[in-house]
């Protein structure tokens, strides 16, 4: 199993998936990422990491773009008991995310071009 520590390795997935207590106890925005150097047979180098951040639920992006600390990035938030949008941190990834993908699911999407109206 995955999740047992006993059975991972070095190139293993470095997060997983966050208990409901833990999920709780996080605020939103928090985020954490693990980059992993990556040498290929004709010795070139390059990174992949991986950013797991919470917001209303937990989110995990593992890419080779923008593979850098996150600085300064926030994003805004509709929180349900306020009346206007708040500003969280967010990864840098997960803005370009947002950008370049409009923030779609990729399920939701190919969901969306699938359905049928009768």
């Amino acid at each position: 199993s995955p999740t047992d520590k006993k059975v991972r390795n070095d190139d293993d997935v470095p997060f997983l998936k966050l208990s409901r207590g833990a999920l709780v106890k996080v605020d939103r925005g928090w985020f954490r990422r693990a980059t992993l150097p990556v040498t290929t047979g004709r010795n070139a180098r390059y990174y992949i990491q991986c950013t797991t951040w919470r917001d209303k639920k937990q989110v995990m992006f593992l890419h080779t773009h923008l593979v850098e600390a996150s600085k300064d990035n926030t994003v805004r938030r509709h929180v349900r008991e306020q009346s206007q949008r708040i500003e969280i941190n967010g990864p840098t990834i997960q803005q370009d995310y947002a950008r370049c993908y409009s923030a779609v699911d990729i399920n939701d999407h190919d969901s969306a071009e699938n359905t049928v109206s009768i």
